[in-house]
Formats: C-alpha cells, sequence, structure tokens
C-alpha cells in the first residue's frame, strides 16, 4: 500500500506545471509589425528530491526530462494604444510542445525494479500578448497574455505520466517592462493557471487542481549591442489536487533563481542559453533545469 501511495503522490507532481511556459527576458517587448518569429526550445531537466508540503518524500527519485518546443510569433499593428506612440501591437503565436521522461532510482525500486519511461507530444498552447501601453520613447511597455493550452497531446490513463495532460488550462498574464537608464531593463510577469479536471487521471480516477499563481521577475543588462545577461527569479503558490475529492495536500509555494546570457548573431539571430534551480520547493520536484533557445525573426 505504501508503494501505491508514493507512485501515486510522483504521479501528482509530475502532473504540476513546469517550466516550459515561463519567459525569457525581454519576453515581453514587442516586435515592430509584419515581423515574424520562429524559435526552438530545449529543456534539460533533472531531479532526485520530491516534496510534499514541505516534507521530502523520498531520496534519489531521478528524474530527467527533455522538453522540446517549437514556437511561431506574428507582429501586428491594430491602432494606437492607450499609452505611448508605438502601437498597439498583437502577436498571436503558438506553441507545440513534445518531451521526453525518464524515472529511476528509488522511483524504480518502488516499481518492482522497473525503470518509467514516455516520450511524444504535449498539449499545444495559443495564445496572444495586447500591447494596450506600447512606450518605447520612455522604455515602458505593458502587455495582457491570455493562454490556452489544448489537451490534444499524447496522453494515456493507464501510465502514472504522459506527455499531454487531458485537460484545459487557461492562464491570464500581464508583462511589465521598464527601462533603466541606458542598458538594464527590468521585467514583472504576474500570471495565474486554472485548470479543469482531468476524468482519466490513473485509470478512472478525477483529477482536480486549485489555481496556481505565478510570478517572474529578469532584471538583464546589455554588455555589448549583440550580448546580455539577465537575473531571473521565479515563483509558484497554489495549485493543491485533489484526487476524488480527496484533498493531497500538495499545495505549492516554491522559488526558484537563474542566470541568462543572450547573444544575437547577425541581425536575425538570437541564441539563449540558461540555467535555473528551484532551490526552494515545498511541494513537487526539486528540479535544476538547463535551457538553449534559438530564435530566428525575419
Amino acid at each position: 500500500m505504501k508503494k501505491l501511495i508514493l507512485l501515486a503522490l510522483l504521479g501528482l507532481l509530475l502532473a504540476k506545471p513546469d517550466v516550459s511556459s515561463a519567459a525569457y527576458y525581454r519576453d515581453y517587448l514587442p516586435l515592430p509589425a509584419g515581423t515574424n518569429l520562429f524559435a526552438a526550445y530545449f529543456n534539460h531537466v533533472t531531479a532526485n528530491k520530491f516534496y510534499k508540503d514541505g516534507k521530502k518524500v523520498g531520496d534519489d527519485f531521478n528524474q530527467t526530462v527533455n522538453v522540446g518546443m517549437l514556437r511561431y510569433v506574428h507582429y501586428v499593428n491594430a491602432g494606437p494604444a492607450l499609452m505611448g506612440d508605438g502601437g498597439f501591437t498583437i502577436d498571436p503565436q503558438v506553441i507545440v510542445p513534445f518531451l521526453d521522461l525518464n524515472l529511476s532510482g528509488s522511483y524504480q525500486t518502488m516499481n518492482n525494479g522497473q525503470e518509467f519511461s514516455t516520450t511524444g507530444f504535449g498539449d499545444p498552447m495559443v495564445l496572444a500578448t495586447f500591447w494596450f501601453i506600447n512606450d518605447p520613447k520612455n522604455k515602458f511597455w505593458v502587455g495582457f497574455t491570455p493562454w490556452l493550452t489544448l489537451p490534444i497531446g499524447q496522453y494515456n490513463k493507464n501510465r502514472m505520466a504522459s506527455p499531454g495532460g487531458n485537460r484545459w488550462v487557461i492562464k491570464p498574464e500581464i508583462g511589465i517592462v521598464k527601462g533603466i537608464g541606458e542598458n538594464t531593463y527590468l521585467d514583472v510577469i504576474l500570471g495565474g493557471e486554472f485548470y479543469t479536471e482531468n476524468n482519466k487521471y490513473m485509470v478512472n480516477n478525477k483529477l482536480e487542481q486549485d489555481p496556481t499563481l505565478q510570478a517572474e521577475m529578469h532584471l538583464s543588462y546589455d554588455i555589448t549591442k549583440a550580448w546580455a545577461i539577465s537575473l531571473d527569479y521565479f515563483y509558484t503558490n497554489g495549485g493543491e489536487t485533489q484526487v476524488n475529492g480527496i484533498d493531497q495536500n500538495d499545495a505549492e509555494s516554491n522559488h526558484g533563481l537563474g542566470l541568462t546570457m543572450g547573444f544575437m548573431i547577425g541581425g536575425n539571430n538570437q541564441l539563449l542559453v540558461s540555467y535555473r534551480d528551484d532551490f526552494s520547493v515545498k511541494s513537487g520536484a526539486g528540479e535544476n533545469t538547463f535551457g538553449v533557445r534559438w530564435a530566428y525573426i525575419f
């Protein structure tokens, strides 16, 4: 019975939001109308500790997740902004994720010596940012972004975890960027995720989840015109799950710190390299994430 409880708990922890929707520095700076952006992401995520309500559940759970994403963005102008002369810019976009997940270590012992792995396409996301404040002269921008996650990724109700979540996710988000002096920018991003039920969780159980509140801050500095560095902070709160109406006492209050370096290659290519450490975790995995993003602007 203890093994079953721990396996179910691990499945719940893996069902929590991950870093795939976190922003990079200056993502809330709009590009000119008519511009297109194509980006490819790769995140390598590792963890060997899991927590529930501030207590470590087990040692050496050896989680490795490779997350890839393809993203297409198009910028359009929809008239004057409420503030600033940059125009009311909108950027409809789509993100298609895919992942490879492997679990071993203590999990393998609980699972009769068998590792767990799964690979496939996750749930795609459609979104658009609406910059109602676009004031490049004063280096001030504010945008609102509604995200919608579509439950059409690969999902297997008989497995502990799947690339898809089998539920809709709605995430309203607001991003604020302020330039400070010639070379420094501060980004503050606030959002919340709201989840529908998954009625096929671990066979035919019902998984519900409370809303999750999220906050990010990015303080970036231009070392040269082509090279920038950013100190990143992430916070997640809430998101307690219920299985068949029973609270799991796994609400999050998690903190992460990161460092990102960005390089412009010519006038059309950007390469970002990042590292993030979730250094304080109330519930979930204590993850370390190495990320790379290549963007082509045309």
